[in-house]
């Protein structure tokens, strides 16, 4: 948001921003500081109350800026008493703090200038072998946007579910390609039939659809992985059934090459950071939005053997 703000900065010749607190997506002590919402259980994000001035006869080129914070452990009823009280920003007793913002177009909680010098751990483009960085190659967790058919305690539980849905999925697809066959122009949305008990249809499996591309089961995809902090499950990886991939293939390539991978909760997330580390592909919810940094990636051989993975790369 730091190019809306100073977009606003330019726009606006006063700016009054009164912050109501109340974020529900906290938890602990942090929780209890936020406390009560002004709209109850209407709302779970932090409320403010911003009044933006343009004043034609202020010939300023940057806003000035009024902040006020409500404060601590406050609760719903408290907040409102405190507006009522206060009735309009032009109240003298309103202690406003007036926020020069940095160059980033910080507001509150100001960055560190020292935080820029700091060696970043990923780097602006993956696989940049000039990278001043600490790894080469970073990436999401992987999101299956089916984890109630890839992931299982039980490997053969986790066959029957990941056959069921492709089962199911080929079923469909037979039905549409023989119906396409005698009318060409026909629709494949409705041969996308919604069965929470079968399959879980996302954008990328429609699309597949769409296109006749079919599926098959292969045992060699089930892979051990860790699903959650200290909880491992079997997994099926196999990009046909799996939304989002994203690197995991360079991590983990095949069952039998082995990896570490550092996990750390992505940035923005209001639960505080988490790391864990893992010599299993992790999933995108292990420990927050996670982002895994390995110490290998793995690269294949493009002309002698194709079908082999080269050593691995420290990352």
């Amino acid at each position: 948001m730091d190019g809306f703000r100073k977009s606003l900065e330019k726009e606006y010749s006063s700016i009054y921003s009164f912050n109501l607190r109340g974020n529900a997506r906290t938890q602990g002590e942090l929780r209890r500081k936020e406390a009560g919402n002004v709209f109850g259980g209407g709302s779970r994000t932090p409320i403010s109350i911003t009044l933006l001035v343009k004043n034609p006869k202020v010939d300023s080129k940057k806003a000035t800026i009024y902040y006020y914070d409500i404060g601590d452990y406050l609760n719903r009823e408290e907040k409102l008493s405190i507006l009522k009280k206060f009735r309009s920003v032009g109240n003298s007793e309103i202690p406003w703090t007036t926020i020069i913002p940095n160059a980033e177009g910080d507001w509150i909680n100001q960055r560190n200038e020292v935080y820029q010098t700091l060696i970043p751990i990923a780097p602006e483009k993956k696989f940049d072998l000039k990278s001043e960085s600490f790894f080469l190659i970073n990436s999401l967790g992987l999101n299956t946007s089916r984890d109630a058919w890839c992931y299982n305690y039980s490997e053969s539980k986790l066959e029957s579910n990941v056959k069921s849905t492709i089962d199911f999925y080929c079923e469909k697809l037979n039905k549409f390609k023989t119906d396409k066959v005698i009318k060409p122009n026909v629709n494949s949305d409705k041969y996308i039939v919604i069965n929470p008990k079968r399959i879980s249809w996302d954008r990328g499996l429609k699309q597949s659809f769409t296109s006749q591309n079919v599926l098959t089961f292969n045992s060699e995809n089930i892979y051990e992985s860790s699903y959650r902090p200290f909880c491992k499950q079997r997994l099926y990886f196999d990009r046909g059934l799996n939304a989002m991939l994203y690197q995991n293939k360079k991590l983990f390539p095949n069952r039998d090459l082995a990896n570490k991978i550092i996990c750390v909760s992505s940035i923005g997330s209001n639960k505080g950071l988490s790391v864990l580390i893992t010599d299993h592909i992790a999933n995108l919810h292990f420990n927050g939005d996670t982002q895994c940094y390995p110490l290998y990636y793995y690269e294949r051989r493009q002309k002698q053997n194709p079908g082999l993975f080269d050593k691995p790369n420290e990352s």
